[in-house]
C-alpha cells in the first residue's frame, strides 16, 4: 500500500513539474510563440517543425493543438499548415519523451537550486520565468528517479505480479485503462514517461509497453477534444483532425503490435526493443504519411466533417472584451488592454480578407463580411474611446509611443475593414449581378496577390506586437515588392485587352478596381512599420 501512495505521489510530482515548464514557457515566450505560428506557417515542413518546437517547449502536444485551433477558428490560419502544426507537435511531444527517459536525474539539484534563485532573487521578470521553467525541469527529473524507485519496490511484492497477470491477457483492458489514465492527467509525455521506467525496471514485459504506449496514444487526443470542442465548427475541424492523427497512430502501433505477437518481425534484434523507441516510430512514421497528404485530409475534413457548418455558422457579435475600465488608471495595464483588443480586431480584419477572394466565385460568402465589418467597427468605436480615458498617459514617452501605434494600427485596420466591406464587396455583387467571369490567367493572379497579401498582413500584426525595426523593415520591403507585382498584372491585363480576350474586356473595370483596393489595403497595413524606424532611426543617431 505504501508503494502505491509513493508512486502516486512521484506521478503528481511529475504532472506539477510539467506545468511548471509549461507554464514557464507560456508567460515568458507565449506571444512570440503565436506570432512565430502566424508568420512560420507557409510550407507544411516548416509549420511541422515548429509544431515539434512548440510542444517540446510547452511540455504538451494538447496545448499546440488547441492554439493551432484557436488561430483556425478566427480564420487567422489555414486547416493544412493547422494540421502541419498537430502534426509537428505529436512527433516533438514523442522526441521530448525520449529526452527525459534518459537518466539525468544527477541535474535534478542543480537545476532546482538555478531555478530557485533566478526566481526568488532576479527582479527581471523574463529570468523569474527561467526560474521557474528550471524548478519544473528540477522537479520532473526528481519525481521520475522516486518513480523509478518506487517501481524497483513494487516489483518485489505481489501486487504488481498479480495486476499484470490480469492485463497481459486482456489488450483491451489495458488499453482502455492507460487512455482513461492519459486523459484524466492529461499528459501523454507523464504517461509514456512512466511506461519506459516500468519496462526498465523489468516490471512489465515490452509488449504490455507496447500496448500501453498505444493507450496513451488513444487518451492523448481527449484533452484537446474535451477542451476545444466549443470552438466555432472551424475550429473543430482541428479537433477532429488531431483525433483522426492520433488514431492512424494508435493503427501503426498496432500493426507493428500484431506483426511482432506472429512473429513476423522482432523489435528486439533490430535493437527497437524500448517503449520509448516504438513511441517516436510510430509517431514519426506517420507524421510523414499524414504530411504528405494533408491536403486530401484537409479538404476530406472540410468536405465531409459538419459540412452544413463550416462555412455558415450563425454569426456571434463580437465585442470588446480586454477593455477593464478599472485599469484605465494605470496606462502600462490600460495599453496592454487595448493591445490584446487591437489583436482580437486584427483577427476579424483577417477573415475578413481571407474570405474575400471566396466571395467572387461564391456570393453566399457577402454577407457574412458585412456582419464582420460591423463587428470591427463596433469594437473599434470603444478602443477609441478607451484610449481617450486612459489617465496619466503623459508620464512616459514610451507610453504616449504605445499609446500612438494602438491608435494608428487599430485606425488602418478599420480602414481595412472599410475598404473590403464597401469597395470590394460591392466589386463581387456587381460580377454576380452582371454573370461576369475572370479570365483564367487573371483569375489566377488576383489569387497570388491575394495570397501574398495574406503574408503581408500576417507581418504587420507581427511588426506591431513586437515593435522590432528588423521585422519593420522586412514588411516595408515587402510593400515594395507587391507594389511591383501589382504593376506587372496591369501590364498583364493591358496585353489580354489588346489581344481582345471576352472575358478580360468583360471583367476589366472590375479587375482594375481589385488591383486598387489591394494597393491600398497594402499601404495601410505597412504604415504600421513607419513608426517603428523613425523611432529606431532617432535613438540611433
Amino acid at each position: 500500500m505504501y508503494e502505491l501512495i509513493q508512486l502516486a505521489g512521484a506521478i503528481t510530482l511529475l504532472l506539477w513539474g510539467i506545468r511548471m515548464v509549461r507554464t514557464g514557457f507560456e508567460r515568458a515566450y507565449g506571444k512570440s510563440l503565436e506570432n512565430a505560428i502566424r508568420l512560420m506557417t507557409r510550407r507544411r515542413l516548416q509549420a511541422a517543425a515548429l509544431g515539434g518546437i512548440a510542444a517540446a517547449a510547452l511540455q504538451s502536444g494538447t496545448a499546440v493543438v488547441l492554439l493551432a485551433a484557436g488561430f483556425v477558428a478566427t480564420g487567422a490560419l489555414g486547416l493544412v499548415p493547422a494540421l502541419a502544426l498537430v502534426v509537428g507537435a505529436e512527433i516533438g511531444s514523442s522526441l521530448m519523451a525520449m529526452l527525459l527517459s534518459f537518466d539525468l536525474s544527477v541535474l535534478s539539484p542543480l537545476l532546482l537550486l538555478i531555478g530557485y534563485i533566478s526566481f526568488q532573487k532576479s527582479s527581471k521578470r523574463k529570468h523569474k520565468y527561467w526560474g521557474r521553467i528550471c524548478l519544473g525541469l528540477g522537479l520532473l527529473l526528481l519525481a521520475l528517479s522516486l518513480i523509478a524507485r518506487s517501481t524497483a519496490d513494487m516489483r518485489s511484492g505481489n501486487g504488481m505480479t498479480y495486476l499484470t497477470s490480469i492485463l497481459v491477457h486482456d489488450t483491451l483492458l489495458t488499453l482502455f485503462l492507460v487512455a482513461l489514465f492519459t486523459w484524466l492527467v492529461h499528459s501523454s509525455l507523464a504517461v509514456i514517461l512512466i511506461i519506459t521506467h516500468l519496462v526498465t525496471d523489468g516490471a512489465i514485459s515490452l509488449d504490455m509497453a507496447m500496448i500501453m504506449v498505444i493507450g496513451a496514444n488513444i487518451g492523448g487526443a481527449l484533452p484537446a477534444l474535451s477542451s476545444g470542442w466549443g470552438l466555432s465548427a472551424k475550429g473543430r475541424l482541428v479537433i477532429i483532425g488531431n483525433l483522426v492523427i492520433r488514431s492512424c497512430a494508435v493503427i501503426i502501433g498496432l500493426l507493428i503490435y500484431f506483426f511482432q505477437e506472429s512473429g513476423w518481425i522482432s523489435l528486439a534484434k533490430v535493437g527497437l526493443d524500448s517503449p520509448m523507441i516504438f513511441h517516436v516510430m510510430i509517431n514519426a512514421i506517420n507524421g510523414i504519411l499524414f504530411l504528405t497528404m494533408l491536403p486530401f485530409w484537409a479538404g476530406f475534413l472540410k468536405k465531409y466533417v459538419s459540412p452544413n457548418h463550416t462555412e455558415s455558422d450563425v454569426h456571434k457579435r463580437f465585442t470588446s472584451v480586454y477593455l477593464s475600465q478599472e485599469d484605465i488608471k494605470h496606462p502600462v495595464r490600460a495599453i496592454a488592454n487595448v493591445t490584446n483588443e487591437t489583436l482580437r480586431i486584427a483577427d476579424i480584419a483577417y477573415q475578413m480578407l481571407e474570405s474575400t477572394p471566396k466571395t467572387f466565385s461564391n456570393g453566399k460568402h457577402i454577407n457574412r463580411i458585412k456582419e464582420l465589418d460591423d463587428d470591427i467597427d463596433r469594437i473599434h468605436r470603444e478602443v477609441t474611446y478607451y484610449l481617450a480615458a486612459i489617465e496619466n498617459i503623459k508620464n512616459s514617452s514610451e507610453e504616449q509611443h504605445s499609446w500612438q501605434d494602438a491608435f494608428s494600427f487599430v485606425t488602418s485596420l478599420e480602414h481595412v475593414g472599410d475598404i473590403i466591406d464597401a469597395s470590394l464587396m460591392v466589386l463581387a455583387r456587381k460580377k454576380h449581378k452582371e454573370k461576369i467571369h475572370f479570365s483564367e490567367q487573371g483569375e489566377n493572379e488576383l489569387d497570388t496577390l491575394f495570397s501574398e497579401l495574406f503574408e503581408i498582413f500576417r507581418l504587420a500584426q507581427a511588426v506591431y506586437v513586437s515593435k522590432n525595426p528588423a521585422l519593420a523593415t522586412e514588411l516595408v520591403d515587402a510593400k515594395h515588392v507587391y507594389r511591383n507585382k501589382l504593376a506587372l498584372c496591369r501590364e498583364q491585363h493591358t496585353r489580354r485587352i489588346r489581344e481582345q480576350i471576352p472575358a478580360t474586356l468583360a471583367s476589366s473595370q472590375i479587375h482594375m478596381d481589385i488591383l486598387r483596393d489591394l494597393q491600398r489595403l497594402c499601404s495601410l497595413l505597412v504604415a504600421t512599420a513607419y513608426p517603428i524606424l523613425k523611432r529606431h532611426k532617432q535613438e540611433q543617431t
